[in-house]
């Protein structure tokens, strides 16, 4: 319980402290950035499907009808893409306007569908876009599966292999859940295989809350899929990777294999070699650090089979070489 409160004391105060200095800057590149002006068109079509889904959601809640509320956050993942790309602004291109009147659409085909007791999408092939309720928040939260040709829900049970997205700044839910869903061509599907792509509450490297994203995502296929427990595996590029690097460390006896691709996967190291920025840390930043520099946890793989990756020109193998010194110090 000590270390506990030293950590949550050490938040507490983090958090105070970086948010004092940010008000204090004059110039802060804001992430996500500004979204492009929506013009009055655009507007009132997005706000008219936007209303008619949100009736069709209540109308499906008041249903009280198990076998609907279970598969309702598969719809309300639409409604919540948009909704919040209206209210903060987070339409970051004309392609994104298109994706959120075609999510839309979208969503309210499945709640018709859904209302009519039927959901193709459950069995669907190929990637599909699935929702779940955060026990964090209450909120929806979407992720992407690909389901191979040959899976077959009276079939056996399949691996689940994890990719982790790279960071992308104006990746919203709006773009994640449209078009590609944030993962086509990302990696070649693996036999046998459904692959899971975790949206990550947006671009924090998979941590915090986005951590917590990822074990509830997988929970949640678990329910709507036959998946073996025993073949688990772990695979992210970039800021993927870096998430990847952190799986590993921090749940080494869930996964056959770990597969991280360059990222990051401590603090000082890589923003001196990559970041090309001097740390000076306070007490606090350095026992925050612990929970995420994954060095500090580089013995728990002992018993994991895992192969790291990068480029011959990546700055970004920074990772695996620090990750390299840390294993073998354990020796």
């Amino acid at each position: 319980m000590n270390r506990f409160l030293t950590y949550l004391f050490a938040f507490i105060v983090c958090c105070t402290s970086a948010f004092s200095q940010q008000l204090a800057l004059t110039k802060v590149k804001r992430i996500p950035p500004d979204g492009v002006e929506l013009g009055d068109n655009d507007r009132e079509e997005l706000g008219t499907y936007l209303r008619e889904l949100g009736k069709n959601i209540e109308t499906l809640k008041q249903k009280k009808d198990p076998s609907i509320t279970a598969l309702l956050p598969d719809v309300m993942i639409y409604y919540k893409a948009v909704d919040y790309a209206l209210k903060y602004n987070e339409f970051f291109s004309a392609r994104d306007i298109v994706s959120g009147k075609k999510l839309l659409q979208e969503g309210l085909a499945r709640a018709k569908e859904l209302s009519d007791k039927k959901a193709p999408w459950t069995t669907q092939k190929g990637e599909v876009v699935r929702g779940y309720i955060s026990k964090i928040d209450g909120s929806v939260q979407p992720y992407g599966v690909m389901v191979p040709d040959n899976y077959s829900a009276s079939g056996p049970a399949f691996d689940l292999s994890l990719w982790f997205h790279g960071r992308g700044e104006t990746l919203g839910e709006v773009s994640f859940i449209a078009g590609g869903k944030g993962f086509t061509g990302s990696m070649p599907a693996m036999k046998n295989t459904i692959m899971l792509y975790p949206y990550g509450r947006y671009c924090n490297a998979f941590k915090m809350a986005g951590e917590v994203d990822v074990l509830e995502a997988m929970a949640d296929v678990k329910k709507k899929y036959k998946i073996n427990d025993n073949g688990l595996f772990d695979r992210g590029f970039s800021m993927g990777g870096a998430a990847a690097w952190h799986f590993a460390v921090h749940y080494p006896d869930m996964w056959l294999a770990a597969n991280p691709g360059a990222g990051f996967s401590e603090t000082v190291d890589f923003m001196d070699k990559f970041g090309h920025e001097k740390l000076h840390p306070t007490w606090y930043e350095q026992k925050l650090w612990h929970l995420y520099d994954c060095t500090d946890y580089a013995s728990n793989l002992a018993n994991l089979p895992l192969h790291a990756y990068n480029g011959d020109k990546d700055p970004q193998q920074q990772a695996a070489d620090v990750m390299e010194v840390a294993m073998r110090n354990e020796v």
